[in-house]
């Protein structure tokens, strides 16, 4: 008998997929790269999964559209990327434990280093002069060396041997214009710190995230970190220099219908009570792919164009929605969740929570919804853009 893999052509068989516009990622590199001063490097994060887009794929179109480096959150992350074949200089600027520091050196990763623990494990696992940069807290009291200690720090490195310092950074706490204050203050305080000590002179400094390239140019130094902006999450909503594109759409198709009276309840709890003669549609996606209760109860989602809501709880695997109001739908309809159809969309924005950002929406959507890649012919190697990657850089 023959057997297709389920994963082939996932848009055409899966029920519920993750659809990249690899092209908006390519657009997104150019155009952030354009404000950019002449000789900053544009360092792309990919950390968690490319905020759920797929590690492997957006560094690959990010680094084919101009991005100097790349940035992740852990060791194992680095370690796929350097598995899957990419070569440009990987950066993990998040905390690592001391037992990491052997995968660091085996995969030629450069971490930031933030405590003494790490940079003596770091020394122990190489037998030669190894790249780290030091990562400086000036306000998110969260990892890095404090401004006043970053001098005695650096003294412990360079005694201690084996380490050689090839760049010092920041984060910036800021989130939104409102917060260009508080990140001035930043930045002053981490030139303040890195002037003060006479080795980092002329060692290559980044500060700034996306929202920082746009608000801060003079704090671009000798690179900038593309987050957020790197998928399309405009942080000045298009109030800046820069119009950026949405590269992830959430797209399912419809797996039941039914009937419901007057009076019906829908989902856990009965929290929905039907008021008229309903049209229920049933899609094969729940919390435990990535759609939290919280943030997409009674949520709108497109259908041929037209809206209709989410009504009752949000189970595990299944979400139910409204179509009363579109009589015409059938089974196996495609339903958009994130995106755009018919001249109507449904932002990522739309699901955010007060006070969060789009990553909390994106970056929960789990592994094993297939990622559709759409906007390029073939990648680098050859490979059909709509087949199935996992981070490890195996095809599915």
């Amino acid at each position: 008998m023959l057997r297709i893999p389920v994963e082939s052509r996932a848009s055409r068989t899966a029920s519920a997929w993750v659809e990249v516009d690899l092209g908006a990622i390519a657009h997104n590199v150019r155009v952030l790269r354009s404000v950019l001063a002449p000789g900053a490097r544009l360092i792309a994060v990919v950390k968690s999964d490319g905020y759920g887009h797929g590690m492997l794929r957006v560094a690959r179109a990010a680094l084919g559209a101009g991005a100097d480096e790349l940035a992740v959150a852990s060791v194992a992350e680095g370690a796929a990327l350097r598995t899957a074949g990419i070569a440009a200089k990987i950066l993990v600027a998040g905390p690592i434990a001391a037992e990491q520091a052997h995968a660091v050196v085996q995969h030629g990763l450069v971490v930031g280093v933030g405590c003494h623990e790490v940079a003596a494990a770091l020394a122990r696992a190489t037998r030669r002069f190894f790249p780290v940069q030091i990562e400086v807290d000036t306000g998110m009291s969260r990892h890095g060396v404090a401004p006043g200690e970053l001098m005695s720090f650096v003294d412990v490195i360079e005694a201690r041997g084996r380490l050689a310092i090839s760049g010092v950074f920041t984060h910036l706490s800021g989130v939104t214009a409102d917060d260009l204050p508080r990140m001035r203050r930043q930045l002053a305080q981490f030139t303040a710190a890195v002037d003060g000590v006479r080795s980092l002179r002329g060692v290559r400094r980044h500060v700034c995230n996306t929202l920082g390239a746009l608000l801060l140019p003079e704090a671009a130094f000798d690179g900038v970190r593309i987050g957020g902006g790197l998928y399309g999450f405009d942080p000045l909503a298009g109030a800046g220099p820069v119009r950026l594109r949405p590269a992830l759409s959430l797209k399912a198709r419809i797996v039941g219908l039914r009937k419901a009276a007057v009076g019906e309840r829908v989902g856990y709890g009965g929290t929905f009570t039907c008021r008229r003669p309903s049209r229920l549609a049933t899609l094969p996606i729940g919390y435990g792919d990535g759609l939290v209760r919280e943030l997409w109860r009674g949520a709108e989602v497109l259908v041929r164009g037209r809206r209709a809501p989410i009504v009752g709880e949000i189970s595990m695997n299944q979400t139910v929605v409204d179509c009363t109001d579109l009589p015409e739908v059938v089974f196996g309809e495609e339903v958009v969740l994130l995106g755009s159809i018919g001249g109507e969309e449904v932002a990522v924005a739309d699901r955010v929570p007060p006070g969060g950002s789009a990553y909390e929406v994106t970056s929960v959507l789990q592994p094993r919804l297939p990622r559709v890649y759409v906007g390029a012919d073939r990648d680098r190697e050859g490979r059909d853009p709509t087949e199935r990657e996992d981070p490890r850089g195996m095809r599915r």
